[in-house]
């Protein structure tokens, strides 16, 4: 019996789970390899299941480019984005999320989330500064202004930078 409801044997490294069950819902304990994790709810057959999901850090580009009356703009970032496990089981049991690509559909969300707010960020500083330069910006100035935490407190900037970027300024706005 007990080896039934050992539930940490079921998932591999790197990936976590989260405990579904006919009787208890979504079980907020989640099940990290290597760490001792037991559910009752696996005692009564066919009434839970393990959904896995990968647990690792968000690493990805992305670009924004766009048209606004001061001029035209193209951004590209470099964003690594870090969280803790109990996000994913959150995020499910609010039914935002079902599976694994649902998660990986969420966080792309917030980090062009995060580009974008980035980006307007860096528009308004082209608009008022003369002469500035993105590279003059430190990431807490950034992080600050654009207020990241206050929509995404569940998640850690672990990388935001501008890999590449135009900014052509029409000849009205001048």
């Amino acid at each position: 019996m007990f080896f039934i409801g050992w539930t940490q044997i079921r998932v591999k490294p790197g990936t976590i789970g989260i405990v579904q069950s006919k009787t208890s819902g979504i079980s907020s304990k989640i099940v990290i390899p290597g760490k001792f994790s037991w559910h009752k709810e696996f005692l009564i057959p066919t009434n839970a299941q393990i959904e896995k999901f990968e647990y690792k850090p968000y690493n990805g580009t992305k670009t924004i480019t766009g048209k606004r009356s001061a001029g035209d703009f193209s951004f590209t970032f470099q964003i690594s984005l870090s969280y803790e496990p109990e996000l994913i089981a959150d995020l499910l049991h609010d039914n935002k999320i079902s599976n694994q690509e649902d998660f990986e559909s969420y966080l792309e969300g917030v980090a062009s989330y995060l580009a974008q707010r980035t980006s307007d960020y860096l528009i308004t500083k082209f608009n008022t500064t003369p002469y500035f330069s993105p590279q003059s910006v430190t990431i807490s100035e950034l992080v600050s202004a654009i207020a990241f935490y206050k929509d995404y407190p569940d998640f850690d900037i672990n990388v935001l930078s501008i890999t590449d970027y135009t900014y052509n300024m029409n000849e009205a706005a001048l």
